[in-house]
C-alpha cells in the first residue's frame, strides 16, 4: 500500500469516526430531519463541481435504475442519517459506532437470502457472537435487557447501511462511484425536503457551536471523506479497504472521551468489542468463502 492510499484511509476513518461525536453535539438543538437535510445538502453542494465531470462517465444509464436509486437514497442516506441523528440524542458516540459497525452482519444475511451467497460456519459463529455483544450493550443500560428507542434507532441505522451496501453493488457496475454518489445525495435531499421547516427553525434557535458542528459534518465526514474513500477504493480491493472501517469505534470512543467526556462503562465497552469481533469474523469468513468459490470455478474452467 502506497503512502497516498494509506493517508486516504486514515483520513476517512478519522473523519467518519469523528462524525459520531459531531452528531452528538449537534443533536442537542437540531432535529434529526433538519440535521440530516443540512448535512447532506452541504456535502452535495461541495461535491458538485467534482462529481459533475463524472456524471456521464462509465454510464450505462437505464430508466429502470431510477426507482432503485431513489429507494437506495431513501434507505442508505435519508433514513440512515435520520435514525442515527435520532438515536444519538440518547446513545453515546462510542456505542452508536459499535452498533452501526454491525452492518456487515445485515449485509451477509441479505446476500444469503437474495443472492444465495452461503455463510460459512465461522460466519454463523460470528453472527451469534455479534448478537451476544449487542445484547450485552443493551444489558449495560441497567435493569435487564433494555432496547430503548434510541438504541433501536441506531440498530435501524445499521440495517439501513447493510441494505444499502448489498443493493448498491449492481449500480456500481454501470455508474462511476462519484456520479452515483451525486445521484444518491440529491435524491436523498428531495426526500428530506419536508424537514425544511424544522431546519429553518433550528437555524434560528441553535447556538453557533451546534451549527458549526453541522457544517463540519457536511464539509468533512460527508464531502471530504467520500472523496478519500473513493480514492482508496480505486487503489485497493474493496475487502482490504472495508476492513479499515472496523477501526471507526476506536476513533469515535477516543474522540467521545476527549471532546464530550463520554467514557463507556466496562460492560458497554466489552459488549461493543464482542459485537465488533463477531462482525469482523463474519466479514473474514465471507471473504474467504468467496476466494474458495473463485478458485473452484477457475479449476472447473481449466478442466
Amino acid at each position: 500500500m502506497d503512502r497516498k492510499t494509506l493517508a486516504a484511509l486514515c483520513i476517512t476513518v478519522f473523519l467518519w469516526g469523528s462524525a459520531f461525536v459531531a452528531i452528538r453535539i449537534s443533536t442537542v438543538h437540531y432535529s434529526p430531519g433538519g440535521l440530516a437535510l443540512l448535512r447532506i445538502f452541504i456535502g452535495a453542494v461541495v461535491l458538485l463541481p467534482i462529481t459533475a465531470r463524472y456524471l456521464f462517465k462509465k454510464v450505462d444509464f437505464r430508466w429502470m435504475d431510477i426507482p432503485r436509486i431513489i429507494i437506495l437514497a431513501t434507505i442508505g442516506l435519508s433514513l440512515y442519517h435520520f435514525f442515527l441523528n435520532y438515536g444519538e440524542r440518547s446513545v453515546s458516540a462510542g456505542v452508536a459506532s459499535f452498533l452501526v459497525g454491525q452492518a456487515p452482519i445485515i449485509s451477509a444475511l441479505l446476500a444469503l437470502f437474495f443472492y444465495k451467497e452461503r455463510v460459512p460456519f465461522w460466519g454463523c459463529v460470528g453472527l451469534v457472537i455479534s448478537v451476544a455483544g449487542v445484547s450485552l450493550i443493551a444489558l449495560a443500560g441497567g435493569g435487564g435487557v433494555a432496547f430503548t428507542i434510541g438504541l433501536l434507532a441506531v440498530i435501524g441505522c445499521a440495517f439501513c447501511s447493510g441494505i444499502y451496501s448489498v443493493f448498491l453493488k449492481p449500480l456500481l457496475l454501470r455508474y462511476h462511484p462519484m456520479a452515483l454518489t451525486a445521484y444518491l445525495m440529491w435524491a436523498a435531499i428531495l426526500w428530506l425536503l419536508p424537514y425544511g421547516s424544522d431546519l429553518m427553525r433550528d437555524l434560528h434557535t441553535a447556538p453557533l457551536k451546534d451549527t458549526l458542528a453541522v457544517i463540519y459534518l457536511g464539509l468533512f465526514p460527508t464531502a471530504v471523506a467520500y472523496l478519500t474513500w473513493n480514492y482508496a477504493l480505486t487503489r485497493l480491493p474493496t475487502f482490504r479497504a472495508t476492513c479499515w472501517m472496523f477501526m471507526l469505534p476506536l476513533v469515535s470512543c477516543l474522540l467521545g472521551w476527549l471532546v464530550l467526556g463520554e467514557i463507556p462503562g466496562l460492560l458497554t465497552f466489552l459488549g461493543g468489542v464482542i459485537a465488533m469481533g463477531g462482525a469482523i469474523l463474519v466479514t473474514l469468513s465471507k471473504h474467504k468463502a468467496k476466494a474458495i468459490e473463485k478458485k473452484e470455478s477457475a479449476e472447473l474452467e481449466a478442466l
